[in-house]
């Protein structure tokens, strides 16, 4: 209550009883609180900049006092919010919090959304309404020509391509029209990525690109720029303008924050950036040894000394990362390149999360360099890694819910044919098998773009790779995959296709799916977590993603197609635009093309110049998806791979056969219909990724990431 100056003692006593009686119960619905009506007393969540000032506000608002801006009486706390030391909840009228935000100290008077979970749970994931990504019209192209490329003129600012606005309504924007157009418009989206972690799977990456730096120059209007680890996050923590962070030199921090603050000279230093960052030999060590020299002892197991359950999340034990990773060599700065080498990381994280080139421009972004020369750690790391961030990162203050984790896998294996047998559509018992000479292939093995097809490839590590792989779903993480660049027909379980396979003489499928020639199906990594019998069908189920790519040139003003090497057929979850896409890259891709915004400057000094390309394949197409649906798991944040499949097949409509041809199926080995490179080989299915609804209710809390039966098909 506020005193009315004009009140006696008595009278204000008068009426501060008859507010205590005027008190309503909290309604509560199915154990659920929700705030009540009317002018009654309220808890509300009070926040202010650091812990000094939280300690001088909470004792004021605690005590009967005098001072200016706080209400003169004794406020219950409801909540002391012991793992923040600058937020608490207290019960009060609608004018005592209104008195309190006029405090200069204080930042945040807000109703208690964990108080009143039955009101706000979920409220602040659900989709708002579509917005406008820019304050006005931008340059957009599709097939993007030279004027669009070498135009750096202020109206080009912010220009992005077809992966950004193609995919925001299921009919093609470029509809009717030639796809060179250059197009004035406002690209709109759902949502932003906000409060999910990408993580981006790949090459070394240059960092210092300013479609990663928050520079206040043609970024979108709800733009937030930074990373986890800025202002907020912990006692020594400072703002860093950089949005990208390494997983994993970076996340022990995010994880463990207690052991870095304990001695943050020795274990934190600060980044070009400005963000407060472990330091590199630290971070590794955190990863490969299991003491309390190293980590908490909340993470290290009872053997070794410290407090973990055994057989926990917390208890994982060493996981020897590769010692030569560093941010020099795979991060670089704004004044250096990453020096790996590599080309490939740096458009992929563009497409994902890039402010400009990217759907999920909000999202918390991580990368992690694991393929090819540039790449520091190995696949079977990178799944126990993104298992351990899935599980041991924080909760969302604001409802104790874990981020959603998506990745992005724009690689995978392959290998070529030897002269063997071929059994097409056979039982897989050995016999029906028809020989042919690697020189000399069938129609259906003849068909590829490349030296070889996508494969389950053996090797001494598939199997463990695959249960690794398997784990991380397992526990929640999304997996998304470039299909692969070979024109390669790749089917799901049921198809007539799916058993297709080869092998010397009288091979079985058996045999086949050990040794990695089995012809027809996804290939690794899309192929992990498999689950044979899926709940009881009799049919396999993938539950990792397998993305295509569609191409950037149309069949005619009003059809599209798939790039012309993108694997197609009913195995692929979707198609994005890969074909000639527009991408930030580094110094390694030698086409480059200056920006409008080619600079920026920290702390007084100029960055390298930030230049575009153009960026294809089913790798462009994988990261394009992966931000894409990080939208959507921003409002559904209890989404599984099961949710997310639900959704692409039942809300993002199939496009009509005349807007997307799906060509005719072959019925043979030696087909006519294999000899060709634009059918999709998958009737009735003509899925381009687009941003569709979700229904635009409450999350269900689920049982499980893994409520299915059935058994892994993991092969070896």
């Amino acid at each position: 209550m506020i005193p009315d100056p004009n009140q006696t003692e008595e009278e204000f006593k008068a009426e501060e009883q008859a507010y205590q009686d005027k008190r309503l119960d909290t309604v509560i619905a199915d154990g659920l609180r929700f705030v009540p009506e009317g002018d009654v007393p309220k808890v509300y969540s009070i926040s202010c900049e650091n812990a000094s000032d939280w300690n001088e506000m909470h004792n004021y608002i605690i005590n009967e006092n005098e001072i200016d801006g706080i209400p003169n009486r004794k406020i219950d706390c409801t909540d002391l919010c012991k793992t923040c030391d600058r937020i608490a909840s207290y019960e009060m009228s609608e004018a005592e919090a209104e008195q309190l935000k006029n405090h200069p100290k204080i930042i945040g008077v807000e109703l208690d959304s964990s108080y009143y979970s039955g009101t706000f749970k979920g409220l602040d994931d659900r989709i708002k309404g579509v917005t406008n990504r820019y304050a006005s019209n931008v340059k957009v192209a599709r097939d993007m020509g030279s004027v669009f490329m070498y135009s750096t003129t202020s109206d080009f600012l912010s220009k992005t391509g077809s992966s950004v606005y193609r995919h925001q309504q299921k009919v093609c924007p470029w509809n009717g029209i030639d796809d060179g157009t250059i197009l004035d418009a406002n690209p709109k989206y759902l949502g932003d990525g906000t409060d999910v972690d990408v993580v981006v799977c790949d090459e070394s990456a240059w960092y210092g690109h300013t479609e990663f730096v928050k520079t206040g120059v043609g970024e979108p209007v709800n733009y937030v720029g930074g990373n986890v680890l800025k202002s907020g996050f912990a006692t020594s923590a400072t703002t860093g303008v950089c949005g990208v962070l390494d997983i994993v030199l970076d996340s022990p921090y995010y994880i463990d924050p207690d052991f870095f603050e304990a001695s943050p000279n020795t274990r934190l230093t600060t980044r070009w950036d400005g963000t407060k960052v472990p330091v590199e030999s630290v971070a590794k060590d955190w990863w490969r040894n299991e003491n309390t020299s190293c980590r908490s002892a909340k993470y290290v197991g009872t053997s070794s000394g410290g407090t973990a359950v055994t057989g926990s999340a917390e208890d994982f034990g060493p996981i020897y990362v590769n010692t030569s990773q560093t941010r020099a060599r795979n991060n670089g700065s704004h004044t250096s390149q990453h020096t790996s080498g590599g080309y490939h990381g740096t458009p992929c994280m563009s497409q994902a999360y890039g402010k400009t080139r990217g759907w999920a421009f909000n999202a918390n972004k991580w990368h992690m360099a694991i393929i090819w020369q540039t790449g520091s750690q190995t696949i079977h790391n990178m799944f126990r890694i993104l298992k351990i961030f899935h599980q041991l990162k924080p909760t969302r203050s604001s409802d104790n819910t874990k981020n959603p984790t998506i990745t992005s896998h724009s690689w995978g294996r392959g290998r070529g044919i030897f002269s063997s047998n071929y059994f097409y559509r056979q039982p897989g018992d050995g016999t029906g098998g028809v020989a042919f000479n690697s020189w000399n292939l069938p129609g259906f093995m003849d068909n590829w773009t490349g030296w070889g097809g996508r494969y389950d490839v053996p090797s001494p590590v598939t199997a463990t790779e695959h249960i690794l792989g398997a784990d991380c779903i397992d526990v929640g993480v999304f997996i998304f995959v470039a299909a692969g660049n070979t024109n390669q027909k790749q089917v799901i379980d049921g198809h007539p296709d799916y058993n297709n396979y080869y092998g010397p003489g009288n091979h079985t499928l058996a045999a086949a799916k050990q040794n990695g020639y089995v012809v027809n199906r996804a290939g690794f990594p899309a192929s992990v977590g498999v689950v044979e019998n899926y709940n009881n069908s009799g049919l396999d189920k993938n539950r990792a993603f397998n993305i295509g790519a569609l191409d950037g040139d149309k069949s005619t003003n009003t059809s599209e197609r798939k790039a012309w090497y993108s694997n197609m057929g009913n195995g692929i979850d979707c198609y994005a635009h890969g074909g000639g896409s527009l991408a930030a890259v580094d110094t390694n891709t030698s086409s480059r093309y200056d920006r409008t915004d080619l600079h920026y400057s920290i702390g007084g000094v100029q960055s390298l110049p930030s230049q575009d390309s153009f960026f294809g394949g089913t790798s462009s197409a994988t990261p394009v998806t992966v931000g894409l649906i990080a939208t959507k798991l921003q409002h559904k944040r209890t989404w599984v791979w099961s949710d997310v499949k639900d959704w692409l097949q039942n809300q993002v409509e199939d496009q009509t056969n005349a807007a997307f041809p799906e060509g005719d199926e072959p019925s043979s080995p030696n087909a006519s219909e294999w000899n060709t490179y634009f059918s999709l080989m998958s009737t009735g299915y003509r899925k381009i990724l687009w941003d569709a609804p979700i229904e635009d209710d409450r999350d269900v809390i689920l049982s499980g990431p893994l409520n299915i039966t059935g058994t892994l098909n993991i092969t070896s």
